[in-house]
């Protein structure tokens, strides 16, 4: 119940990018657009629409099917299409995109990481200000890999809590824009 499709976990998950929509949404209306919280509130509107399979599971729907099993009712099912059309192919071309996902997710997090250090010693660039965005995209995307990869309970329950931790980052993420943008009207308007 806590860590399966439709538990505790995937329902915060859901709280928060509604959360991360709402919250982009409001904070570019109070303090002006500002292109990281559109670009946030965007992600978060896509994944929120994601995370309720477009909302045929509120409203009803019978989504499309999936090649292979399974229902198209989310983003996320284009790269698990791509899997099993590659696999159709040649299985090794389908672990090859698995392991290229895997290496690009891994590559972001240490990115991110990388930046965040970085800021941690004043040595900020433009980016040091977005590591938890690149958080966010590093943690969806180990979330897919192992969606793509396994058919695990325990490996389910991880790519549960990878994408509430994506969803968190996300959230922060706006938090943090919409003070800077706060910030900056405020210094304006003293000045």
């Amino acid at each position: 119940m806590l860590l399966q499709e439709d538990g505790i976990i995937e329902m915060a998950s859901v709280a928060c990018l509604a959360a991360v929509v709402l919250g982009a949404g409001a904070a570019s209306a109070l303090w002006g657009l500002r292109a990281p919280l559109v670009v946030a509130g965007l992600i978060g509107f896509i994944e929120l629409m994601d995370e309720t399979s477009f909302g045929s599971r509120i409203f009803g729907f019978q989504p499309p099917a999936l090649y292979g099993g399974g229902e198209l009712d989310g983003f996320h099912d284009l790269l698990i299409l791509a899997y099993r059309l590659l696999h159709d192919v040649d299985r090794s071309l389908a672990w090859l995109w698995v392991g290229l996902l895997l290496a690009a997710s891994l590559g972001i997090m240490m990115f991110a990481l990388t930046q965040l250090l970085n800021g941690i010693r004043n040595r900020r660039s433009g980016l040091t200000d977005h590591v938890l965005l690149f958080l966010h995209i590093g943690f969806i995307g180990l979330a897919q890999v192992i969606d793509i990869a396994t058919a695990s309970n325990a490996l389910s329950a991880v790519e549960e809590m990878f994408e509430f931790n994506a969803s968190l980052a996300l959230v922060f993420y706006v938090a943090q824009q919409a003070h800077r943008s706060w910030a900056e009207s405020t210094a304006r308007l003293s000045s």
